[in-house]
């Protein structure tokens, strides 16, 4: 295949079908004709030998070879608009854009509030919609169904950009009156903190946390009877119940502030962990979403970290 007897139209279509997965909507965000989008699809199917679509029981979904092609198309496009486009004003007074952010309950408690009461004054027009980040978040980016995803981040694809936002620690969030603290003068020891049942904060409901992989390190294990994503339900549990919830210590504190709770450090020592920002190569130019984006990281940085 020689690229100069590609129509390079094509590769715009492509990338919003298997963003989209589905005609419909791929000529829809594209503002076409669904007859169009899918002659387009006939010819994608054609140049590349490969059916790009399948229809399954879930609906529409993408080829191997299309998942292949997916995030080159979409950094070449990102790559060609950067170089063609031109520089373009971004006025947050006036301007009207829906941003969606994937973040934890966690992180959108502690930064979320700074953000929208600042967007409130200087960019009364953006609109936020804010989504609990799933193990999936990296995909959804790319696919374009998201901006940013805001959370603690192990190894990112190439073609990411990310910035730090804040550090904080892992704390444990008991009852005041709980019979382990009583027992041993308010101080919350190993073999006391062994004894207990436990929550695990987790996103993927599998894998071992950072507090896990530290006991294992010893040969310890805790007992854990409670799974959630959620940040805000342990502390409900903790303040009716003698299980103990290790989570973020900004997040401890807070809650413990209401219920009555104790804010403890681990028995064991564990290495702070950094929060940050992370967005797809589809939008670094993007003013919009470049203004956006070092807001939240001066938010951060000047409120929190």
């Amino acid at each position: 295949m020689n690229i100069r007897d590609v129509d390079l139209n094509l590769l715009v279509m492509l990338d919003a079908l298997l963003r989209e997965r589905s005609v419909t909507k791929a000529a829809r965000a594209m503002n076409i004709t669904q007859p169009a989008m899918s002659n387009a699809l006939k010819r994608l199917r054609k140049l590349l030998g490969d059916p790009i679509l399948v229809r399954t029981a879930g609906g529409m979904q993408p080829t191997a070879r299309a998942e292949q092609l997916q995030r080159p198309v979409r950094n070449a496009l990102a790559q060609m608009e950067a170089a063609i486009a031109p520089n373009r004003a971004f006025e947050p007074a006036t301007a009207e854009r829906l941003f969606t952010i994937l973040i934890t309950d966690y992180a959108a408690s502690v930064l979320m509030p700074n953000v929208v009461a600042i967007l409130e004054t200087e960019a009364p027009h953006i609109a936020l919609n804010i989504l609990s980040a799933s193990s999936d978040a990296i995909d959804q980016i790319e696919r374009g169904e998201a901006d940013f995803l805001v959370n603690q981040f192990g190894q990112l694809p190439a073609n990411f950009h990310h910035q730090r936002l804040w550090r904080d620690r892992l704390a444990c969030l008991i009852r005041q009156d709980h019979p382990a603290l009583i027992t041993a003068g308010g101080e919350l020891t190993l073999e006391a903190f062994l004894a207990q049942r436990h929550i695990l904060i987790t996103q993927t409901g599998i894998g071992l946390s950072r507090l896990d992989e530290a006991l294992a390190d010893r040969g310890l294990t805790r007992e854990i009877s409670i799974l959630t994503r959620h940040y805000q339900l342990p502390r409900e549990l903790v303040a009716k119940t003698d299980m103990i919830a290790t989570l973020p210590a900004r997040i401890a504190r807070y809650q413990a502030r209401h219920l009555g709770l104790a804010v403890l450090d681990p028995p064991v020592a564990l290495a702070d962990f950094q929060i940050g920002i992370a967005w797809g190569a589809l939008d670094h130019h993007d003013p919009a979403h470049r203004w956006l984006r070092e807001r939240i990281v001066r938010i951060a940085r000047e409120t929190i970290d």
